[in-house]
């Protein structure tokens, strides 16, 4: 297990000053910018400087020095891939002797996963400032997550010869000492540790964790509870913690410990599986079952809970669910016996006795077969079978809580605003709607995706003098009337205004506004009906993607036929694919969601909704790297929400 935190010494108080290499009219003015981002990232402003930065990239495509700034900004922020993405450009357009940059991607690649690359990384800042014992005492945490233990306690050794004075070095070195089964030696370096820092909970939990393998629990128990006093968000000491519960069987405290890592590390997907396994075990498999979902929320390919939860399924005779959990493990990894053996009984419990015989005859053969098959293909089945039993768990102090408040979703389609024309200007947020066919239809005319209010009118008072107004109108033009039916929409007089918009389809078939408008105002109604199946409230990012068919569906189907008709008329306007993607996500149509936004962001390559939205959606489809890019992106484009996501979300990919 590696070190839930580090003390990594070098700061950006050590960053280099840079020379801009840039023509003199750029140079005056990039310079400017980056002193200003550099103001912003001393006083940890890390989203205006990266708005700055932008700027200076955008002038000055090959601007190293934006680049390694904006590379820091990100990693602060926790954002690595798109630090890791910076910094490589940064070194690909200046010497490669960086040694910040080097040492800062360094520190990515091992939030990455990447501690091959990070020592690689270290070594060459290393080789070209010295054995520095704050830099060999880093390295060391970085062979130690490499599992190279040996390497660990050869920079630890040099760090104390070099009269490295700090904790850090001894608790690295018992680390590394615990791994190779030296666990007095490794006592004595955390009890070394502790006397110069007696306040680090970290070195109290790795002696609870060396307690626990010499099976001295309740010692272990008294170290974790140490942890807590000094920091009682520290969801690795709960956890461990309940580990040594389990094995003094107690259960109550177990539960208590895995339910407060749940609640400072929502996504922790090991908590879960432990806690659905004591639910299991105490025959409530309602709430087992839950957890066990939860575990698959986040870990979509977990063979062992997929087992599990069929098993649980077997036993509330949720027979359907059950097979298919069965045939989804077996899917996943062919030689798991077990699952046929269980979906062999599952079938004899369904009167497939044919079925069931086969079952047993496979888990026999791939019983055979995983014992005595080629060694290559083994070793092959041994590194799949480790990465479908991986589990999110992701230690930290208490810094992923979400918010009660939190609601991860997609940011909503685009609708249409009248322009505020008595105040001179557009309102705040609205991008003018603009089609090459006519100009003159659409003019009035924004799109935003905040609230539109209507002051305080009332909406009776209001109809009374929209009704006066189409009298008026009556044989006017339809734009009068579609500015009618778009304030129609925005009062939710959404009837009135479907009529209006059909009217004005009727005397202009190629009126890719009123198309456009027409499908805002279907979902717009469908959404105010509450015809969803929304529950509210919602932390997981994964969960967004829940829709019941109902009766709202062939309104959205309707939605989407409208925002086609403005595709085809109007190829390039980005808006339409936006929309239409928002509302086949809402119809499970994920792929073609996908594709939308792909659509928009060829029209609009600085589209942030759309990455963002692309994200999540790709997030959904497990493709956690392209759905973390995405959100780096759309932060970058300035849609800080963005870093919110990948704080939670983007911690623990790798690449």
């Amino acid at each position: 297990m590696v070190p839930s935190k580090f003390r990594f010494i070098f700061q950006l108080t050590l960053i280099v000053p840079f020379i801009c290499a840039t023509n003199a009219f750029s140079q005056l003015n990039i310079k400017a910018y980056i002193a200003d981002a550099r103001k912003d990232m001393s006083d940890k402003n890390y989203f205006d400087a990266i708005q700055k930065l932008d700027v200076c990239v955008e002038v000055n495509p090959s601007e190293y020095v934006a680049y390694f700034y904006r590379g820091v900004c990100k990693y602060y922020l926790k954002d690595d891939l798109g630090a890791e993405q910076d910094l490589n450009s940064c070194m690909s357009a200046y010497n490669p002797m960086l040694y910040d940059a080097y040492h800062y991607r360094s520190l990515v690649k091992y939030r990455l996963g990447d501690y091959e690359g990070a020592v690689k990384d270290i070594d060459h800042v290393i080789n070209g400032l010295g054995n520095e014992p704050e830099l060999l005492v880093e390295r060391a945490f970085y062979k130690l997550s490499a599992q190279d233990f040996k390497g660990a306690i050869s920079d630890c050794n040099n760090a104390l010869h070099a009269h490295y004075a700090g904790e850090n070095v001894y608790l690295c070195k018992g680390m590394a000492e615990n791994a190779l089964t030296k666990y007095d030696s490794a006592l004595t370096n955390y009890a070394i540790a502790l006397k110069l820092n007696p306040k680090d909970e970290e070195v109290h939990i790795r002696i609870g964790m060396t307690d626990a393998i010499l099976e001295k629990y309740k010692e272990a128990i008294e170290q974790y509870s140490q942890a807590l006093k000094i920091d009682s968000t520290s969801t690795l000491a709960y956890y461990n913690r309940a580990e040594a519960n389990l094995k003094l069987n107690n259960d109550k405290e177990a539960m208590e410990d895995f339910n407060r890592v749940i609640n400072y590390d929502p996504q922790n997907a090991l908590a879960y599986f432990n806690k659905a396994v004591l639910e299991a075990n105490k025959n409530d498999y309602t709430d087992a079952i839950a957890d066990f979902d939860k575990v698959l929320t986040l870990n979509p390919k977990n063979i062992q809970a997929l087992l599990n939860r069929a098993k649980l399924e077997t036993q509330t005779k949720d027979y359907s669910d059950a097979l298919a959990d069965y045939n989804a493990t077996i899917g996943y990894f062919p030689y798991f016996v077990e699952a046929y053996y269980e979906r062999g009984h599952l079938k004899e419990i369904l009167k497939d006795d044919n079925g069931a015989k086969a079952d047993y005859k496979l888990g026999k053969v791939m019983g055979e077969l995983s014992r005595y098959g080629d060694t290559v293909q083994r070793t092959r089945d041994s590194i799949t079978l480790t990465h479908l039993l991986a589990l999110n768990s992701n230690f930290n102090n208490g810094d992923q809580k979400l918010p009660d408040t939190t609601h991860i979703d997609l940011i909503p389609l685009y609708h249409i605003a009248l322009k505020d024309n008595s105040a001179g200007s557009e309102k705040s947020g609205c991008i003018p709607l603009f089609f090459k066919r006519s100009k003159k239809e659409y003019i009035r005319f924004c799109l935003t995706n905040k609230e539109i209010t209507t002051g305080n009118t009332s909406q009776e008072g209001s109809q009374t003098g929209l009704n006066e107004t189409t009298k008026e109108n009556d044989g006017q033009d339809t734009e009068t009337l579609l500015e009618k039916a778009v304030q129609e929409t925005n009062m939710q007089l959404f009837n009135a205004a479907g009529k209006d918009y059909t009217e004005i389809i009727a005397q202009d078939t190629g009126s890719a506004i009123a198309y456009f408008a027409r499908g805002i105002d279907i979902c717009r109604e469908t959404e105010a009906l509450g015809q969803l199946n929304d529950d509210g409230q919602d932390t997981y990012i994964n969960k967004t993607y829940r829709v019941v068919h109902n009766p709202a569906n062939d309104n959205y189907e309707k939605a989407v036929a409208d925002f086609s008709k403005v595709i085809q008329i109007e190829p390039d306007f980005a808006y339409a694919y936006y929309n239409r993607a928002y509302i086949k996500y809402k119809l499970h149509d994920l792929d073609g969601a996908v594709e939308d936004y792909n659509a928009a962001l060829k029209i609009d390559p600085d589209f942030a909704d759309a990455y963002y939205n692309r994200g999540i959606l790709l997030f959904l489809q497990s493709d956690k790297i392209d759905a973390c890019e995405d959100f780096s992106k759309a932060g970058e484009l300035g849609l800080t929400e963005a870093y919110l996501i990948i704080k939670i979300y983007c911690s623990q990919v790798t690449k």
